[in-house]
């Protein structure tokens, strides 16, 4: 025990300069092994890492945001600028070829209206005529002169009584026709058969037009006091009675001699469609309003009135399905319904009028006319349907007018031909037109009752 108290003795017994390094190691140590010291030390590893990934990110979002941006100003790749230029070049080359099929399509169509010469039409448009149609021709050219046309139309009606004995008893019907160059061949025989025959015709309405008015007192004091270039025939009549078809066969029939050569065809033939104060409206009211158009203005002793009256049968059946402005007690059994009381109220454009039947407006229209001491003529329609030349040429001489070439150039007379009809059961040739209706349906004795 005593040697082991000496060696160790003898260890702890040091020089100071050993004793400043062990006090130093001994230091060392214990600032090693210090808990607060260990815990700062681990603590400071995480910290770092979290920096060092803070400033990663930093550096990578920097360098994406400049190499994008950097991106955008260079330069494609090469392989990419071929591709552009090469789809560029394809693009040209389409539009070049595209507006080349274009030029060539172009240069085609111009070439075929070159070569394509369309035919003139020489034809006027006209306006549609409801009440002049010519639905049937004759396939050969008309004569050249009137002396040519005569002989020709008297060759053609020997002829056709020759080969048919239809048209026995109805030449003086089928020249009408001719006349306005109509194949009347074209007309069925079952048509024919059912038209009059001209000697029942006479029966029914006598040989001749009757006109009244034709006299000296009446024509030649018209013609004294109106100079030539200023004379005029104007159209009136009731409801239902046929002005048109009047005023039609005077205005291309007749005409002024003085009046076409100052004024021309067209404006100078001085017929005219109505009178100044409208053809319906009664006498009394002339001297009053006048319509707003050139017949207005006309004065109205330059004037020769064409009345047009119809058979008062005919009329109030006429009246009976279309009455215009006339207003009365009537029914569709029981019409013209004529009884003391059942008055008729009509309306015009200068005023009304009111009668005590629709006998008595056609008793009162027409009086006015009849008793008239200012220049007029009466006209029978009937007389329009079967002396419609006869008719013409006898109101044209009244007033010092002429009968001249048809305005339209279409036959010897202008005849007025409704469009063409065709009847139950007849077939493609048996045709018919609205002037053989009239024939038909005015050439025999009335049987019309009227309730």
């Amino acid at each position: 025990m005593h040697g082991t108290t000496t060696t160790s003795a003898t260890a702890t017994a040091t020089t100071p300069s050993q004793l400043r390094s062990n006090h130093s190691a001994a230091s060392f140590n214990a600032y090693s092994t210090n808990p607060y010291n260990t815990r700062k030390k681990v603590l400071s590893k995480p910290l770092i890492a979290v920096a060092f990934g803070i400033v990663l990110c930093t550096w990578i979002a920097v360098t994406l945001h400049v190499f994008s941006s950097s991106n955008a100003s260079l330069p494609p790749p090469v392989s990419l600028m071929k591709e552009q230029e090469t789809a560029q070049q394809q693009l040209i080359l389409a539009k070049e070829s595209n507006q080349h099929e274009k030029l060539a399509a172009s240069l085609n169509e111009k070439k075929k209206k070159k070569v394509e010469v369309k035919p003139k039409d020489n034809k006027k448009k006209k306006k549609k005529d409801t009440t002049d149609y010519r639905t049937i021709k004759l396939e050969t050219p008309p004569p050249k002169s009137h002396h040519d046309a005569i002989i020709s139309l008297d060759a053609q009606i020997q002829n056709l009584t020759k080969h048919n004995p239809v048209y026995i008893g109805r030449e003086k019907l089928v020249r009408m026709l001719l006349e306005m160059w109509i194949d009347v061949t074209q007309i069925g025989d079952d048509i024919w058969e059912q038209v009059p025959l001209w000697d029942d015709i006479v029966k029914v309405h006598g040989t001749a037009p009757q006109i009244h008015g034709l006299t000296d007192t009446n024509c030649a004091a018209f013609r004294d006091a109106v100079p030539e270039v200023d004379r005029h025939v104007a159209i009136a009549g009731m409801f239902n009675t046929g002005t048109n078809l009047l005023s039609i066969l005077l205005q291309h029939n007749c005409a002024m001699p003085a009046g076409v050569e100052k004024f021309g065809r067209k404006k100078g033939h001085g017929m005219e469609w109505q009178v100044p104060w409208g053809k319906h409206t009664p006498a009394w009211y002339r001297g009053g309003a006048h319509v707003k158009n050139f017949i207005g203005r006309i004065p109205e002793e330059n004037i020769m009135v064409a009345v047009m009256v119809r058979h008062p049968h005919d009329w109030m059946s006429s009246m009976c399905r279309h009455g215009y402005t006339a207003k009365w007690n009537r029914t569709a059994r029981n019409c013209p319904n004529l009884y003391e009381g059942n008055k008729v109220t009509a309306k015009f454009g200068a005023g009304p009028s009111a009668h005590d039947s629709l006998a008595h407006m056609w008793n009162d229209w027409n009086g006015v006319y009849y008793n008239a001491t200012f220049p007029r003529l009466m006209v029978r329609f009937e007389d329009t349907i079967f002396f419609p030349k006869e008719t013409s040429r006898q109101v044209c001489t009244c007033v010092g007018g002429k009968l001249m070439t048809p305005k339209e150039k279409d036959g010897l007379f202008h005849y007025v031909i409704d469009s063409a009809k065709t009847g139950p059961g007849h077939g493609p040739g048996q045709k018919r037109n609205g002037l053989i209706d009239a024939w038909i349906k005015y050439g025999k004795a009335r049987q019309t009752k009227l309730s």
